[in-house]
């Protein structure tokens, strides 16, 4: 079943069926969102308007995608993975809140189960969140317990072992901050802001707020004047 519905793409009037007939899946798919063929969702699994999985994308646990953030092909959310708002996340991304169980004589969860009719529970640091208006590159691998924090930019090919401060541009591995988006100021009046949580008629009318650079003192006082 769960191969037939990949192939389809999840289509909307699967979620019931799928809410009734598969225990181990709940559904919560906001009509709007789009969710492309060769998609694999499994566990508690709630997307938000707007959002839309590429190609590839496999979330499996308790997940969830802020309104209009964009999954790129082959990404995985596995365990509990929470994507804020208008986040961009790259190909090939992955998102591991589970780990292996390291103490017992072996690590493997399919011989527990299927040699020794046993259980051996996956471990974890805590959940994944990240925040809104987050990109990530391409290939970057986000490991249990980090929250990465609004407007942060994580490079391509980074493992993201520690949390990341909102506005901080990161890369490596392990991942560390390089630079900052802006200066402490705009990054202060930005996160006051919280944009967004403007509905979009209020976006559009601010469209010249979207449009600028914002780079100096004078930017920031422009800023301000939104928050009157």
């Amino acid at each position: 079943m769960e191969r037939s519905l990949s192939v389809l793409g999840y289509p909307s009037v699967t979620h019931g069926f799928v809410d009734r007939y598969l225990d181990s899946t709940a559904l919560e798919i906001a009509p709007s969102a789009r969710i492309a063929m060769g998609c694999l969702l499994r566990g508690a699994i709630d997307l938000r308007p707007h959002t839309r999985l590429s190609r590839g994308c496999i979330l499996a646990g308790d997940v969830t995608v802020g309104t209009r953030t964009n999954l790129e092909p082959n990404c995985d959310l596995v365990g509990a993975v929470e994507l804020g708002k208008y986040c961009a996340i790259a190909r090939e991304t992955t998102f591991q809140q589970t780990n292996h169980e390291t103490t017992r004589p072996s690590q493997q969860i399919r011989f527990y189960d299927e040699v020794l009719d046993s259980d051996l529970p996956p471990t974890g640091k805590g959940p994944i969140t990240v925040g809104n208006d987050v990109w990530i590159g391409t290939k970057v691998t986000v490991l249990s317990g980090v929250t990465i924090g609004d407007g942060a930019i994580v490079g391509a090919g980074s493992v993201v072992s520690s949390d990341v401060e909102p506005y901080a541009v990161v890369a490596g591995v392990p991942a560390e901050r390089i630079k900052w988006r802006f200066p402490r100021a705009v990054r202060k009046k930005l996160l006051e802001l919280e944009w967004w949580n403007w509905d979009e008629e209020t976006m559009r009318a601010r469209r010249a707020f979207f449009e600028r650079d914002l780079q100096t003192v004078d930017d920031v006082a422009e800023i301000a004047d939104l928050l009157e």
